[in-house]
Parts: structure tokens; sequence; C-alpha cells
């Protein structure tokens, strides 16, 4: 299982880094970490391609800020939806007017900007418009040049990077400004080949996910087998009389 996480990672990271293509001419993305690129590739900060923001939480005790609201809104813990479509909290007219609550479209993406476990770091993409907190920061492509799935996937592919950064290296700072996500950069293939490198992508780690998912579930199969025969040993339902261990370990 931990072999199929590394080399699910290892595919989408060389995929929206290198391309799809191992001929391709390559140049030097000006990224130490990033390396090379392909050469028809832009490589740019993400500020040139969206905008980037996140919202606040209007205080519980107004009571007029969440009662019969019908305005999703989302905090840091939806980012491991991986797709945003539903919400579960909801403010009104009011909360979004008093408290300057960012409308973020559908289509955008979610990253989770505070927090010392996981969650820190990780991308989601919206499927419905919504509001957001203090502790998640959307991103809006402003340019058709950059299609948002991805850079879901490259951002994805991305994370254990983006954790390092906001850690100043391994301090306890861990957070992420927006500052630093429009200054994170961005290698943008053509728009066709954009489209070309989405599709592998989702079809690899489709296949690498149903992997680890029979893999888990052959675990769960191998346990409750072993325990059932220990318990049908020890309570006599197996007669073990006579049984003789292998013959290498006798020898052991």
């Amino acid at each position: 299982i931990e072999l199929l996480k590394e080399k699910r990672q290892a595919v989408i990271s060389h995929a929206v880094t290198k391309g799809l293509n191992p001929n391709a001419p390559m140049k030097d993305s000006g990224v130490e970490w990033l390396g090379e690129v392909p050469e028809h590739w832009l490589s740019s900060r993400l500020t040139y391609y969206a905008e980037v923001g996140n919202g606040s939480t209007p205080k519980r005790e107004h009571t007029d800020y969440w009662e019969n609201g019908d305005i999703p809104w989302l905090n840091s813990s939806k980012v491991n939806d991986g797709d945003i479509a539903s919400a579960e909290q909801f403010v009104t007219p009011k909360a979004v007017k008093e408290c300057h609550l960012p409308w973020v479209e559908n289509g955008s993406l979610l990253m989770a900007i505070t927090g010392q476990g996981k969650t820190r770091g990780m991308v989601a993409r919206m499927r419905m418009g919504a509001t957001i907190n203090q502790h998640v920061a959307s991103i809006q492509i402003s340019r058709e040049d950059l299609n948002s799935d991805f850079l879901y996937w490259y951002l994805k592919s991305q994370y254990g990077r983006i954790r390092f950064e906001s850690s100043d290296g391994g301090s306890t700072k861990a957070a992420i400004t927006c500052d630093e996500i429009t200054r994170f950069p961005v290698p943008v293939p053509p728009r066709d080949e954009q489209q070309e490198i989405i599709r592998f992508v989702e079809t690899q780690d489709e296949k690498l996910a149903s992997l680890s998912q029979k893999s888990n579930q052959q675990i769960t199969f191998l346990k409750e087998r072993r325990s059932a025969l220990i318990s049908a040993a020890v309570t006599g339902k197996i007669d073990v009389r006579g049984w003789q261990p292998p013959a290498n370990t006798q020898q052991q």
C-alpha cells in the first residue's frame, strides 16, 4: 500500500511537471526544486493566472449570522473531500455583507492554509459556489491559459513542497499565506496538452486507487481469516491432535 501511494504521487508529479512525451526537449524552469520542464511550456508564478484570497468566521453569538442561513460556508476540513459538492454549515446574507465573506465560484480550488495536521497544504476542487473561513484560501483562475483541473493535480503533487515551505523548513509556523500561494511557481503547458495530462493523470489515479482499495480489502479479509482460524483452534472446533509443524520450522 505504501508503494502504491509512492507510485501514485510519482506518476502525478512527473506528468504535471515533465509532460507525457519522454523525448520532448527540456529547459531549466528557473526553480531549483522544480528542475527542467518541456521547452515549449511556460513557467511563471501563480499570481499571473489566478486570484487568491481567504474568508472569515462570523461570530457565533450573532445568531442573525447563522440562524436560517442558506449560503454555504466552508472550513478547512472540507478539503478532505477532494471534490467539494456539499456544505454542512450555512450563513445569512447579513453575515456575508457585514463579515466581508468572499464568494468562491464553482470550478475554483481551495487550499487549507493552517494547522499542524496533514490538512495544511491539501487542495480540493469546488463543485459548487460557497463562502469560506480564514483557514482556507480560494484560488480562482483568472486566465484561460490555465485549466483549473491541471492546477489541482499540480498543487496536489506539490503537497510536500507546500508544507515544507510553509513551515520555514521545520519551524512551528505551520501556516501558508495567500501571498506565498500567489508566488508559488507553476509550469503551464499549452491548453490542449493540459487536457491530455489531466486525462492521463485521472486514469492512473483511479487505477492506483483501485489497487490500493483491493489491497486494503485483502488485508481485512486475511485478518478475519486469521482470527477465525485461531478461534476455531482454541475452542476445539479444529482437531489439532497429531498436527506437526512444517519440516523447515523444526530445523530452525
